[in-house]
């Protein structure tokens, strides 16, 4: 449910800092396609500007730029940074990508100077909201054996829970029956909501939601930005909450659904304390408590039960939602009960009831399929169903994927930490680590 983006354009290290006089390689760096998705063309625009034969120009960085990216750094002080501190070592070429639809980090190299990390995040309207350019991170080593995998995972900061299934054979279990929060990984029971009202035929997929302004929630998404009166269909709307984990389509859903019967989903997708997730509060609901200045509901919700819960929402319906992007901090609060929470193996019980409903429904496999959330190997692995989540302190991840000779293998890991925010590094090695684990078992 990310909201914090980074602004921010980082010069402290670059290409040339120091290296004036290095030289490329004897073999030129072997570079990597870019994706066709809006952080892909974003940085393949970048890299285009870095490479041109004249100066980058702040009319162009301007018109890429998003309003809030300007107001923290100048299009004048982008392009200063790019014409002198990177231009110099073109050719610059891309050796290696990753990321997701409208974020990825892109190690750069040029002929002259140390390889670079650029770090990309983009609008709904591929409009810059990001741009970190910082040393390349060392290269990460990969894990040789499953039992590597599982000890790494114990090793990353934080506390870490984390269930491997295969067949529903245990392969990795850390902690798999404690509860953690989830981030956006709750969106599973909301499609399990919506899913459950579709096949009762409360609801159908063609059916159209409205956008209005106090339905509105905060990125991540799209919709957040949608003028009021916008419609999507509840097909699109899910589509939107699982493959960019769109915050307004995921309340818009929760909206037609209603809260009770996505807290129904809760308990019949195999969560093991429902009453945890009671009330299920909404994403703008969770922003108005995080950051919206409610000192005194915050403190009702922390020590309160689901009565004096549902009392807090009513409350919050009651007051003006005051909350911007530029108001979200990275300061974690889920250990004041800010989140949504359930164990390892509630979330692997919430894939498999997915699995189910997308047997009866080829919409829900549309949906849980659109964004592998990794760039796994789609010739090994078929109809990868993934929901990841981050937020203050929380980074979190879960896939089910379906081997060509017929295996399962389902993989949940949710990392916290109560004291800070989950750094740049920990998700790369969670992540790295999934991957290998994919690897080794395809």
């Amino acid at each position: 449910m990310r909201v914090v983006v980074s602004v921010v354009v980082t010069a402290a290290l670059l290409v040339l800092t120091g290296c004036a006089s290095s030289v490329s390689p004897a073999a030129p760096p072997s570079e990597v396609a870019l994706p066709d998705t809006a952080a892909g063309r974003m940085a393949g625009w970048v890299l285009e500007v870095m490479n041109a034969d004249a100066d980058s120009t702040v009319q162009q960085w301007e018109g890429r730029m998003h309003p809030d990216f300007r107001a923290e750094v100048s299009a004048d002080e982008v392009t200063e940074l790019i014409n002198t501190r990177i231009r110099p070592a073109r050719p610059l070429v891309a050796t290696a990508y990753r990321g997701a639809e409208r974020e990825a980090v892109i190690t750069v190299e040029g002929r002259r100077g140390e390889p670079f990390d650029m770090s990309v995040v983009v609008d709904a309207e591929d409009r810059i909201t990001g741009l970190l350019l910082a040393p390349a991170a060392p290269p990460r080593e990969s894990a040789g054996t499953v039992d590597e995998v599982a000890e790494r995972l114990q090793t990353l900061p934080g506390e870490v829970r984390a269930l491997v299934l295969e067949d529903g054979r245990p392969l990795i279990e850390h902690e798999p029956d404690t509860s953690a929060p989830l981030g956006s990984v709750f969106k599973l029971y909301v499609l399990g909501a919506v899913a459950d009202a579709v096949a009762a035929g409360r609801l159908t997929w063609e059916e159209a939601l409205t956008v209005t302004d106090d339905v509105r929630s905060l990125p991540s998404g799209e919709l957040q930005d949608a003028p009021p009166g916008t419609t999507v269909t509840v097909a699109e709307a899910a589509r939107k909450m699982i493959a960019i984990s769109d915050n307004t389509a995921t309340d818009l859903l929760i909206g037609a659904v209603g809260r009770d019967a996505v807290e129904d989903a809760v308990a019949a997708m195999g969560h093991h304390d429902p009453a945890a997730l009671r009330p299920f509060p909404t994403t703008r609901e969770f922003f108005a408590l995080l950051w919206g200045g409610h000192a005194e509901l915050v403190a009702a919700w922390a020590g309160g039960d689901e009565q004096a819960r549902r009392d807090v929402l009513a409350e919050l319906a009651d007051r003006p939602f005051r909350v911007d992007v530029a108001d979200a901090d990275d300061t974690p609060r889920w250990g004041q009960g800010l989140e949504w929470f359930a164990t390892a193996r509630d979330v692997a019980h919430a894939h498999e009831a997915l699995a189910e409903r997308a047997t009866a429904d080829s919409n829900v496999a549309a949906v849980l399929t659109e964004n592998p959330g990794l760039p796994l190997d789609a010739g090994t692995w078929t109809g990868i169903a993934f929901k990841g989540g981050s937020s203050p302190g929380v980074l979190a991840g879960s896939w089910r994927a379906q081997h060509t000779d017929g295996r399962v293998l389902t993989v949940v890991v949710l990392a916290s930490d109560p004291d800070s925010p989950v750094s740049a590094e920990t998700q790369s090695e969670l992540f790295g680590l999934v991957t290998d684990l994919f690897a080794l078992r395809g």
